[in-house]
């Protein structure tokens, strides 16, 4: 195995949205033994950083659920996929006028509007959470007329509403687009989007040619719907145990939970030996 492609909420990290000790150090053991361990989170470029700090050998992020790939050393953007601007303003504003939350993506950054993040915090999402994915936004007082204008070139969205019903809803909505991808992500009530053609997996090829390392070799983790792509690509899918029924019915191969460690001891097995991908 050359490359490990982990996601991060509800699988990397444990419940509390933090990387154990144990992880960072089996991390730095893999890089050690020249296995490229990758974050492929939805999170934002800056997100991810705050959470691997300190972490040695991580050269690159896959953020935004694929639409970014991000070299950490020089913070250069080397892959990016974004929306039509006439599809991203469309969804901008049935959310923002249904009453919901919207969290953009663009390049290694994400923003909300000020106020707006009251109505993630009111919803169905853990406040821990909801808090967590708040840290690292940039707030700004109105994302219309750079959305509009092309100004703001967004890679991906995140929403939730107050209820749970308005969430499903507003998914029934999305069908209406031909130009997007979605999913629901860390629960069953937050929702990503992104532009079609864009995902994990793609974003995972375009880096695994970049590196010169072979499909054969590369083994691929999560927990979430938003996962299911880049599973079912990896040679070897793995789904961790608190994962979502459809992510595990496609994996090739169940770990331990998140709250215990389960991609670091499987990792940890590769990499003694263990445990043949």
């Amino acid at each position: 195995m050359k490359i490990a492609a982990v996601d991060l909420d509800g699988t990397m990290m444990r419940s509390d949205s933090r990387l154990s000790d144990y992880t960072k150090k089996v991390i730095e053991e893999a890089a050690e033994h020249d296995i490229i361990v990758i974050p492929t989170s939805g999170r934002s470029h800056r997100s991810i950083m705050e959470k691997i700090e300190g972490v040695r050998g991580i050269n690159y992020t896959i953020s935004s659920n694929g639409t970014v790939v991000t070299e950490i050393g020089t913070e250069n953007i080397i892959y990016e996929k974004k929306f039509r601007k006439e599809t991203i303003y469309a969804i901008y504003r049935h959310i923002i006028e249904g009453g919901g939350f919207i969290e953009v993506y663009c390049g290694n950054e994400s923003y909300v509007e000020k106020g707006n993040g009251d109505v993630l915090r009111e919803s169905q999402v853990p406040l821990p959470l909801g808090e967590d994915l708040l840290y690292t936004d940039i707030r700004i007082l109105s994302m219309d007329q750079l959305i509009r204008s092309g100004t703001m070139a967004v890679n991906k969205v995140f929403f939730t509403f107050r209820e749970p019903e308005q969430t499903r809803a507003c998914v029934e909505w999305l069908a209406g687009f031909d130009d997007i991808v979605y999913g629901y992500s860390t629960s069953y009530y937050t929702v990503e989007i992104f532009p079609k053609g864009a995902n994990k997996d793609i974003a995972l090829d375009f880096l695994r040619t970049r590196l010169g390392v072979q499909r054969e070799d590369v083994i691929a983790m999560g927990d979430s719907e938003n996962d299911l792509a880049l599973i079912r690509y990896a040679h070897m899918g793995v789904a961790v145990e608190n994962g979502m029924d459809i992510l595990k019915e496609n994996a090739d191969y169940i770990c331990e939970s998140n709250d215990e460690d389960g991609p670091a001891r499987l990792l940890e097995k590769v990499i003694q030996k263990k445990f043949e991908i």
